[in-house]
């Protein structure tokens, strides 16, 4: 449960008015379909920084294109949630200054964004327990809130206030489910740490589909609450549905001290939350990767305390606060969602099909429903969501993918070159 529901909502409504119910839920079972394939490729390789594993192990018997895919999937994945934690990041200022006595907070954005990232980056250096047990006990808090939240939306909202249902372009309908999947990501902190999870096998595949369905439900109840409360017109002013759309369901709603005070901090938690959920699975590609050469080797380093990749986890500190200094978060919400999220999830699906037709080998304790077919639906979930992100922001995407086919000539030419992973 991450912090985008707290204020993603506010673009999925300006762009398409109450659709958006609509795009949340499609986007949580089209991810379904992704973490399917992704659970079955998890319990077939146990290992950490998992997303970069699987296309080194399964993309078929050219050595050269296992690597390259290996990279681009990595890097990508990295870049994804560095731009996320980067934007979850640029909203601590927002809802700090929704507690009353806190409104002047808003005006120093940069600064607040900055602290959240360094107290996440110390958190994430004391290793996946300390992580796993601030994870858990914040949830429960926030799933608490959010609770509260939708029932107040269901029984005080109109239906006749989400009319007209559909506002903007049709594009950007499928622009919208490509923003709202990325708040369905942090399952993906599960098969990037795969290689510190307990009994693999049994757990693995219980949380990320566990975890996405709950998900799906409790986002699309909090959207559809959103939408019954607040008309379309609301998210086209610049006022509290855009800082902070899920205080405008209770605002008004006679809980003074739950809108003033609870809400806020709900939103804080799971920011953080978040926060702690991108920066260990970037770092753990990004390890996976120095370990195979197929990034710079300093990035391999762990402490020999916690296990954590304390290299790795600074870099990905460093990009993410440099997004935020830089006041790219618009633009980084879209890179997020298309390069950050569609691409690595395509290169995995990919990985899926190499692992049932290359491994005959490999026999993974989780076997995907569907097989084949679950892929396909995938693919063409992801294919729509591409189509309709990139409308906007071709060029963005463009150079984004570019720079980081630089950074494979780079690594390629100046390195030690890439280790061969062996497959039969």
């Amino acid at each position: 449960m991450g912090s985008s529901i707290f204020f993603f909502p506010a673009f999925t409504g300006q762009w398409i008015g109450p659709a958006a119910i609509l795009a949340w839920l499609v986007a949580g079972l089209g991810m379904i379909s992704i973490a399917l394939c992704y659970t079955e490729l998890a319990t077939a390789f146990p290992q950490s920084g998992g997303p970069a594993v699987f296309p080194a192990k399964t993309l078929g018997p050219n050595a050269a294109v296992r690597r390259f895919a290996a990279y681009l999937e990595g890097t990508s994945y990295a870049l994804g949630w560095a731009f996320g934690v980067a934007v979850s990041a640029w909203y601590v200022a927002n809802y700090l200054g929704a507690i009353p006595e806190l409104a002047g907070i808003r005006s120093y954005t940069v600064a607040f964004g900055l602290l959240a990232i360094l107290a996440s980056l110390a958190i994430t250096l004391a290793g996946i327990d300390v992580t796993k047990r601030t994870n858990l006990f914040l949830t429960a808090f926030i799933l608490a809130v959010l609770t509260v939240v939708a029932g107040v939306g269901l029984a005080n909202g109109d239906p006749s206030t989400a009319t007209p249902f559909i506002t903007g372009r049709e594009t950007q309908f499928f622009a919208a489910v490509g923003i709202a999947i990325t708040g369905y990501g942090a399952w993906t902190v599960v098969p990037a740490a795969a290689g510190e999870v307990k009994n693999p096998n049994w757990t693995i595949p219980r949380a990320i589909v566990g975890s996405l369905l709950l998900t799906t439900a409790f986002y699309t109840v909090i959207v559809l609450a959103l939408h019954l409360t607040v008309a379309p017109s609301a998210f086209q002013r610049d006022n509290l549905v855009m800082v902070a759309p899920l205080s405008a369901v209770v605002v008004d709603a006679g809980l003074p001290l739950f809108a003033n005070y609870l809400l806020p901090v709900a939103a804080l938690v799971a920011i953080f939350t978040t926060m702690l959920v991108g920066m260990t699975s970037a770092s753990r590609v990004l390890a996976a990767l120095a370990e195979r050469n197929l990034f710079p080797s300093a990035f391999a380093a762990t402490s020999d305390q916690t296990n954590a990749p304390y290299v790795a986890l600074c870099a990905v500190a460093v990009a993410a606060a440099a997004v935020v200094v830089g006041k790219q978060v618009i633009g980084g919400i879209v890179l997020a969602a298309l390069v950050g999220t569609v691409l690595p999830y395509a290169i995995n699906i990919a990985s899926f099909v190499g692992l049932r037709v290359y491994r005959g080998d490999i026999s993974a304790p989780f076997r995907a429903p569907g097989g084949l077919v679950t892929a396909a639906i995938a693919v063409g979930f992801l294919a729509l969501l591409a189509v309709g992100l990139s409308v906007d922001y071709p060029i963005a995407a463009l150079l984004a993918v570019s720079a980081l086919l630089a950074g494979y000539v780079l690594q390629y030419t100046l390195g030690d070159g890439p280790t061969v992973e062996h497959t039969t």
